[in-house]
C-alpha cells in the first residue's frame, strides 16, 4: 500500500468517527425533550422509585413528570443563585454585603425547593405499596460513599483528620474534667 492510500483510509477513517459523534449530537439535541432533560427519573423524586420494577416505573412516569414540571422552575432558581454566590465569592473587589444578599436569595430558593421536594416524595410514596416504600428507604439507608471513603475528606479519614472511634469505630468516652489549682 502506497503512503497516500494510508493517508486516505486513515482520514476517511476519521471523517467517519467525527460524523458518528456529530450525527448522536444531532441527534440529542434534536430529540431533546424540555421536561426530561435526558434524564431517565427527575432528580427531586426519582430517588424514590429507582430501585422498582420498570413497569412499576412506567405506571408512575405520569406523576414523576409532573412532579418535575412543577420543581424545575425553583431548581434552575437555586442554581442560578449558586452560581452568583460563587461569582461574589471571588469578585474583586470583594462585596461581603452582596455575597450576604446571595446567600439569603440561595437559603430562600433552598428552602422553597425542599418543601416541595420533601411534599412531592411524600405525594410518591402515598401511591407506592408498603414493601416498595421499603425498597425505597432500604435505597435512602445505602446511599452515600461506597468506596470506603469517609464523606470529603477522602480513604480513611485523610491526612490530617481523625476518625472519631478508636479502632473498633467507637467513641471513647469523654475525658474527665481537670482537676487541680487552676480551677
Amino acid at each position: 500500500m502506497t503512503k497516500n492510500r494510508i493517508l486516505l483510509i486513515g482520514l476517511l477513517l476519521s471523517i467517519s468517527i467525527n460524523l458518528f459523534f456529530v450525527g448522536g449530537i444531532a441527534y440529542r439535541v434534536a430529540n431533546f425533550d424540555d421536561e426530561r432533560f435526558g434524564r431517565p427519573l427527575p432528580p427531586n423524586v426519582g430517588w424514590v422509585v429507582r430501585d422498582l420494577e420498570e413497569s412499576r416505573r412506567s405506571e408512575l412516569e405520569p406523576q414523576l413528570r409532573e412532579s418535575f414540571t412543577e420543581i424545575f422552575p425553583i431548581r434552575r432558581e437555586m442554581m442560578t443563585a449558586q452560581r452568583q454566590v460563587n461569582d461574589l465569592m471571588s469578585a474583586q473587589p470583594f462585596d461581603a454585603n452582596a455575597l450576604n444578599v446571595a446567600f439569603a436569595s440561595l437559603r430562600e430558593a433552598n428552602i422553597r425547593y425542599q418543601a416541595l421536594s420533601h411534599d412531592q416524595t411524600s405525594d410518591i410514596l402515598g401511591l407506592l405499596s408498603e414493601e416498595e416504600r421499603q425498597a425505597a428507604l432500604e435505597f435512602v439507608q445505602r446511599r452515600g460513599p461506597r468506596d470506603g471513603r469517609d464523606g470529603f475528606r477522602g480513604r480513611d479519614g485523610g491526612p490530617g483528620f481523625r476518625r472519631p472511634g478508636g479502632p473498633d469505630g467507637q467513641r471513647s468516652p469523654p475525658s474527665p474534667p481537670p482537676t487541680g489549682a487552676n480551677q
